[in-house]
């Protein structure tokens, strides 16, 4: 209003000068351009001011949604790793839980053959020493009874043979036959000692067999043994070698988090950057934001006023 009021009697002053010979207000009317000049720029001034202030807020305010939406993928990326890690972890253990209980189970199988083996070692020497025991016996049931037999016929050959009477033989007839003794040799007691002596060679065939079998069943189990050792040695390498892997991948993660975290911090420095800047430039661009139409209208009004009252002094009549 005080411009609206200011410009009237602007203009009333121009009317009552106008009445006079407009030769004398050239210095006026060069004033009057003057100032019209001054708001000109002032016009020009204040719209540039509002125009970079709108343009860089705009730019800032990207700026801050960029660096915020990349420090939430930094830390989104943060925790994905730590919890890949935390997985990668728990494969380790979960291995390592694996190959304790796989060198647990060797140890067991290996106490287990360890005791087969030693008693088979006992078995094996008391089935050979049977075996020998039984073989002797059987040599000296066959001397004694083969030496015996022998003996016992050659005494009772004798003893048959003193005791034969001469034969009379009718004159024309044949004599008779020799005693039954000179053709069949005493056989003894031959039977039962044949009997004696196959029954134990049954017995020493079968002890045979038995460690013969017992040989076939110790090397199967101590080959199964050497199967069941190399296959668990070659388990516990490759879940060694796993873990190595694994660790390395570890290794490599926790090189990114440090990485991210390293982003991220520098992501929150120009952040907190560019909230700064934001913050300073808020007084004068909220001015100039907040007055600019204002300014700008009161300003349309004083150049009005001016440019009437320059035509005024320059001879130019308005109607009231």
């Amino acid at each position: 209003m005080a411009a609206l009021h200011g410009t009237a009697r602007l203009e009333a002053l121009a009317r009552r000068l106008s009445a006079r010979d407009n030769s004398h207000f050239s210095a006026v009317i060069s004033a009057i351009d003057t100032m019209i000049g001054m708001l000109q720029d002032e016009e020009t001034s204040d719209l540039k001011q509002k125009e970079e202030c709108e343009t860089a807020r705009a730019t800032n305010t990207r700026e801050a949604a960029t660096v915020s939406r990349a420090i939430d993928t930094l830390s989104d990326t943060v925790t994905r790793l730590k919890a890949e890690i935390e997985e990668l972890k728990a494969q380790i253990k979960e291995k390592e839980e694996e190959i304790k209980k796989i060198e647990a189970e060797v140890e067991t199988a290996k106490r287990v053959r360890e005791d087969e083996n030693a008693e088979w070692i006992k078995s094996d020497k008391d089935d050979r020493d049977a075996e020998i025991v039984v073989g002797e016996a059987i040599t000296v049931l066959e001397e004694f009874y083969g030496t015996a037999l022998l003996q016992q016929q050659r005494r009772r050959v004798a003893q048959q043979h003193r005791s034969v009477q001469p034969v009379e033989v009718e004159a024309g007839k044949a004599p008779p036959p020799p005693p039954s003794t000179w053709e069949a040799p005493y056989e003894g007691k031959k039977e039962e000692n044949t009997g004696i002596i196959a029954i134990l060679t049954l017995i020493k065939e079968d002890i045979k067999k038995d460690y013969e079998s017992a040989k076939t069943a110790e090397d199967a189990a101590q080959a199964a043994f050497t199967t069941f050792e190399t296959e668990s040695t070659t388990q516990i390498g490759n879940l060694n070698t796993d873990i190595t892997t694994t660790n390395g991948t570890i290794s490599e993660k926790e090189g990114d988090v440090e990485t991210a975290q390293g982003e991220r911090t520098g992501k929150k420095g120009e952040l907190e950057g560019v909230m700064k800047t934001i913050k300073e430039m808020a007084p004068g661009c909220d001015y100039f934001t907040v007055n600019y139409e204002v300014r700008y209208k009161n300003r349309q009004i004083e150049l009005d006023g001016l440019i009437k009252a320059k035509a005024i002094l320059s001879g130019a009549k308005f109607e009231d």
